[in-house]
């Protein structure tokens, strides 16, 4: 597969990179990913011994009645279970659910948005984005070498002693600029989403124990990033595209004719750098929305969040008629309350027999006592709630 990747080579600068990354890109994802969940043992062995702690773990829960553990979560923790074995475990499954939408859903997006500006042949440049792009790169370079000659230099000149040696200059600085702000920045952002579709099953896993999940949360807005960023980028390319395109032809047909002017190639070149730190401006916008991404909360994570703020809940949850306490609710109030009257007993009889013959008073005493206590033990859970509703 790599000897189809070297075919790309001398097809110009912006052709040769761009095509070059996508190819490597998808071949290392695959190649990662398959070394990661197959041909290694360690990260078998890994998911096994996690899949296990979060099993035992959630089943001691609900046993014990710990924390807002409810059967009726089983549903839910199961389909958890399911989708994430089945992107760690399955190449085509994760191929469609991750890699694809990462890596060529935002370009097709990118595509369908621009339609209508690339229809009708409104720009021949922008109809295709990546001939576009090694067209203006090509004009750009060669205007730039015939102001520098004009000028007595090479388009790296560093002396601005005349108009033409300052157009070189600025040429070529946009020359760099354009390939930058376009394939420069699409390439780096296909790069990095190999790389975290490479180690994703790592992350995908860690998303199983609450105390992990923010690992898992990072590597999605990570991936979220590096997937806009194209979508963004590739929008700017087009209408950089249909922007530079008169100038690119004005600034082609004075190179033919010989007549340079000084004017066109600065416009030119400013109306590049500006379109640079608009991408700029773009990729630092890409991070920011990912950055709002959230997990939604099911089951005993929403309760933990509605229990966390009482005044925050609906009144169909403050309803007296809704605070019965569920079944392991009621079995750890029946437990507490059996233990605090097989106390008191023990209390009242030691009593007694410290005291001598009134000991028999004390321990009915004692006994009734036992009794208001196991009534104090009843229903906790309905005494806090209806406090909080009655606030």
């Amino acid at each position: 597969m790599s000897e189809a990747c070297a075919s790309t080579v001398g097809e110009g600068v912006i052709r040769g990179v761009l095509a070059t990354v996508d190819c490597q890109t998808k071949i290392y994802a695959q190649g990662g990913y398959a070394a990661l969940t197959q041909g290694s043992g360690v990260f078998q062995a890994a998911l096994t011994a996690l899949l296990t702690i979060y099993v035992a773990w959630v089943g001691y829960r609900m046993l014990f009645a710990q924390g807002n553990a409810r059967l009726s979560d089983a549903p839910v923790i199961g389909l958890k279970i399911g989708v994430i074995l089945a992107l760690v475990t399955s190449w085509s499954t994760f191929q469609a659910v991750v890699f694809n939408v990462a890596d060529r859903a935002p370009v097709e997006i990118a595509a369908l948005i621009s339609a209508p500006l690339t229809a009708q042949g409104r720009s021949a440049l922008a109809t295709n984005p990546i001939e576009g792009l090694q067209a203006a790169y090509d004009e750009l370079s060669e205007s730039a070498g015939a102001f520098g000659r004009q000028a007595g230099g090479g388009p790296g000149v560093k002396a601005y002693s005349s108009p033409q040696a300052a157009a070189a200059e600025a040429l070529s600085t946009a020359t760099g600029a354009l390939f930058l702000a376009g394939p420069g920045v699409i390439a780096a952002a296909t790069l990095a989403i190999g790389i975290l579709t490479a180690v994703g099953p790592v992350f995908i896993a860690l998303a199983l124990m609450p105390a992990t999940r923010g690992l898992f949360v990072g590597w999605v807005r990570a991936l979220a990033a590096s997937a806009l960023t194209p979508l963004v980028g590739w929008l700017l390319v087009v209408l950089m595209l249909s922007v530079l395109e008169p100038w690119l032809t004005t600034l082609e047909a004075q190179r033919k004719a010989l007549q340079l002017d000084p004017q066109t190639a600065m416009s030119t070149a400013a109306l590049v750098f500006v379109f640079a730190f608009g991408q700029a401006a773009l990729v630092i916008g890409a991070c920011v929305m990912a950055m709002g991404f959230r997990l939604p909360r099911f089951g005993t994570d929403e309760r933990s969040a509605g229990s966390a703020s009482p005044a925050a809940r609906p009144q169909s949850a403050l309803n007296p008629e809704n605070l019965m306490p569920s079944r392991a609710e009621r079995l750890a109030l029946d437990l507490q309350r059996d233990q605090a009257q097989n106390t008191a007993r023990s209390r009242a009889a030691a009593t007694g027999a410290a005291v001598g013959a009134p000991s028999g008073r004390q321990v009915s005493v004692s006994v009734g006592e036992t009794h208001r206590l196991g009534e104090a033990y009843r229903r906790p859970a309905i005494a806090a709630r209806r406090a909080g509703a009655a606030r």
